[in-house]
C-alpha cells in the first residue's frame, strides 16, 4: 500500500496521524476552505408573453411576480389560467414562462428594420434593452447597414440567446449610403 492509500485509510477509520512528519494532525495540514454564502442577487430569464422578455437580476427572495414585474408585464396575448405560481421563490438560473393564449404569439406586426429604425422602435422589440438598441444605432452609424442577424449579432458581441429572441422581430432591408 501506497503513503497515500495508508493516509486514507487512517483518516477513514480515525486514526491520528501526523502531516509530513510534525506533530499537527493531517486536517490541520489541509486549509479549511469557507463554505460559498448565499448569493445577494439571482439572474433569472422571463419569457413568453412578457412586455420585455430576457434576464433580469433580481433581489435573492424575489418571487414570480417580482420577476414578471420587472419584465413590463404580462401582456394581454397571456394565458392567464396557465400562469407560474406568482408567489413562488425563485433561484438563480430560473426561467419564468409566461404561456401565451393559443392562437396568439409575440409578435403578429412587420418586423422592424435594423438598418433604419431609431432606438425607440428597436426598443419595442421583446427581449430588446435600450443598451443593445442604442449599440445597435452606434454601430450602425460608424460601420454602415447590417447585412444580415449574423453580422449585428458579430459586430454587437450578442450571445446566441439574446440575438435568437430580438433577430425574430428584425430585417435587414434598408441599406445605408
Amino acid at each position: 500500500m501506497g503513503g497515500t492509500a495508508i493516509a486514507a485509510l487512517a483518516v477513514g477509520v480515525g486514526v491520528a496521524m501526523t502531516a509530513g512528519g510534525t506533530d499537527q494532525p493531517v486536517a490541520a495540514a489541509i486549509p479549511a476552505v469557507a463554505a460559498p454564502g448565499a448569493a445577494a442577487t439571482l439572474l433569472i430569464f422571463v419569457s413568453g408573453a412578457v412586455a420585455h422578455p430576457g434576464l433580469y437580476e433580481v433581489a435573492a427572495g424575489a418571487r414570480i411576480a417580482d420577476a414578471i414585474a420587472d419584465a413590463g408585464g404580462i401582456l394581454p396575448t397571456a394565458d392567464t389560467g396557465k400562469l407560474p405560481d406568482l408567489a413562488a421563490l425563485m433561484h438563480d438560473g430560473h426561467q419564468v414562462n409566461v404561456p401565451f393564449a393559443k392562437g396568439t404569439s409575440a409578435r403578429t406586426s412587420a418586423k422592424i428594420d435594423a438598418n433604419s429604425a431609431d432606438v425607440a422602435e428597436l426598443d419595442t422589440i421583446p427581449g430588446m434593452t435600450s443598451d443593445v438598441a442604442q449599440a445597435i444605432v452606434d454601430a450602425r452609424a460608424q460601420w454602415g447597414a447590417f447585412a444580415s442577424l449574423a453580422d449585428l449579432r458579430q459586430a454587437l458581441g450578442l450571445d446566441t440567446a439574446t440575438a435568437t429572441l430580438i433577430g425574430k422581430h428584425l430585417s435587414f432591408l434598408t441599406t445605408l449610403p
